[in-house]
């Protein structure tokens, strides 16, 4: 083997490594955020009395759904999201990519399903309607940073919406038909964001590592001011600014909210 041959060997290891150890670090460059949101305190969520269609929603357990806690104390729908300020791109994980099918929100059972929910501007929203013969209608005029709609939605056509730009908080969606159905659905330019869960859980993965601003919404109040997070408080906005590691998982454990909080 000549010397120009070796050297061109020795060039392509070495290149070799420094992409092994590139991949690495850029595998490595993100991180979790996860925790979970405890009621302290108590609620009666206040039965619904349906006053249109009456025959076929009073056959469902309508109940006000501002406040959802579990049987331990167990809030919903509390929404967190990752809030990089104005003009301001995030890179987005390689894993993660648009859904194959829409996110849908539903009309089932005189009802809003999900009641919050979350919208990448990647992915198609759909809305449906699966209450069999009864008419409803999708009111969205909440939304600011993309087109405000109020459309029928039918048994057999749903509502396609495709969104492109992030709303800064999330928006309800009412039916004028029946005034007690509402929903709040976050649309983001970014997939950073949660919704917690039945068990209060939530989780955000695959976060550019770094320092973030997080917001903390919740609809019966709006921004979760002085929403205490470990040892932290979030600002009169709801937002509280987390340090990411890569690599890392940050769990911000059980977070207490009160009456109060909820202005309740």
């Amino acid at each position: 083997m000549n010397c120009n041959m070796m050297k061109r060997l020795t060039s392509i290891a070495a290149l070799a490594v420094v992409m092994t150890v590139g991949t690495t670090a850029v595998a490595a460059d993100w991180g979790t955020i996860k925790g979970k949101f405890v009621f302290k305190g108590d609620v009666k969520p206040e039965k619904i009395v349906p006053n249109k269609d009456t025959e076929y929603c009073s056959k469902h357990e309508l109940v006000d759904e501002s406040v959802v806690v579990g049987d331990g104390g167990e809030l919903s729908n509390v929404f967190v999201y990752l809030n990089p300020g104005r003009g301001k791109k995030l890179d987005v994980h390689p894993d993660i990519k648009p859904a194959a099918e829409p996110r849908i929100l539903d009309n089932k059972g005189c009802r809003f399903e999900p009641h919050a929910m979350t919208v990448w501007t990647a992915d198609k929203f759909e809305i449906r309607n699966s209450d069999d013969g009864i008419g409803h209608n999708t009111n969205a005029s909440m939304l600011f940073a993309n087109p405000k709609f109020n459309e029928q939605v039918t048994n057999g056509a749903p509502i396609m919406k495709q969104f492109t730009k992030s709303e800064s908080y999330p928006s309800k969606v009412a039916c004028n038909v029946h005034p007690w159905m509402n929903a709040y659905v976050l649309i983001r330019d970014n997939p950073y964001m949660a919704v917690s869960a039945a068990d209060g859980s939530f989780e955000i993965a695959n976060i550019p590592a770094g320092k973030h601003d997080f917001a903390f919404w919740h609809e019966a109040k709006g921004n979760l001011k002085d929403l205490k997070v470990g040892k932290d408080k979030a600002d009169r906005k709801g937002q509280l600014e987390i340090d990411v590691p890569a690599g890392k998982t940050v769990d911000l454990g059980v977070i207490e909210i009160t009456p109060a909080l909820l202005g309740k």
